[in-house]
């Protein structure tokens, strides 16, 4: 049944429903238009084109994934740790199979309009510059390179994306957080240091993608 008044978040969970499982290339306008239940035109009438919904798509799932990591580290009486940010963030991302799409096969973040380093970077919270900046907050072990973590903790995000799905991924992440725990986490006993860091960086991420 055509529903022309419908929100635009239902369009968008549609469209997500529908690219998580056939990818972007694959995925036609009448194809989201019939999941969320609305003529084509009113997909037009809201976006520009499928290159602007699937933007939106993007920036309402990770804003999602988002909200569930602030949550998550608010909540955790260590959060504000390297370990148990990454845990959290990367938690989000599985609980949403369109963003763990983005990194499978033939269906690289490359595919969304060519933002794929920029993805890779937004989405894996402990970037370089969010890692120094955990370090200077006492955070991150003094003798831990900050551009080296970096770098292996997003081959491990990009890594458990791309191989999915997985039979306990919770435990894959666990054992994930566990190893960066005994490697990279300072020894402290507060953390709310590192969980106002984070607070701030979700802020500036959460703005990003409110405002393509």
């Amino acid at each position: 049944m055509v529903r022309p008044s419908v929100d635009t978040a239902v369009i968008l969970e549609a469209a997500a429903d529908v690219l998580a499982r056939h990818g972007p290339t694959r995925t036609t306008m009448e194809e989201i238009a019939a999941r969320a239940g609305v003529a084509k035109g009113v997909l037009y009438l809201r976006f520009r084109g499928k290159e602007a919904l699937l933007r939106a798509v993007i920036d309402r799932e990770m804003g999602l994934a988002l909200d569930v990591t602030r949550e998550a580290v608010a909540t955790d009486p260590r959060g504000g740790l390297p370990s148990r940010l990454f845990a959290h963030s990367l938690k989000a991302m599985h609980d949403r199979p369109f963003l763990v799409s983005l990194y499978q096969g033939s269906r690289p973040p490359g595919g969304f309009g060519g933002d794929g380093p920029a993805l890779h970077r937004s989405h894996g919270v402990l970037d370089v510059d969010f890692l120094r900046e955990l370090s200077e907050a006492g955070m991150l072990r003094a003798d831990i390179d900050a551009s080296a973590l970096a770098v292996n903790l997003a081959v491990w995000n990009v890594g458990l994306a791309a191989t999915a799905p997985h039979g306990d991924v919770d435990a894959l992440i666990l054992s994930m957080g566990t190893l960066v725990a005994r490697s990279a986490d300072a020894d402290v006993e507060d953390t709310d240091p590192g969980k106002e860091c984070f607070a701030r960086l979700a802020d500036r991420l959460a703005e990003t993608w409110g405002h393509r």
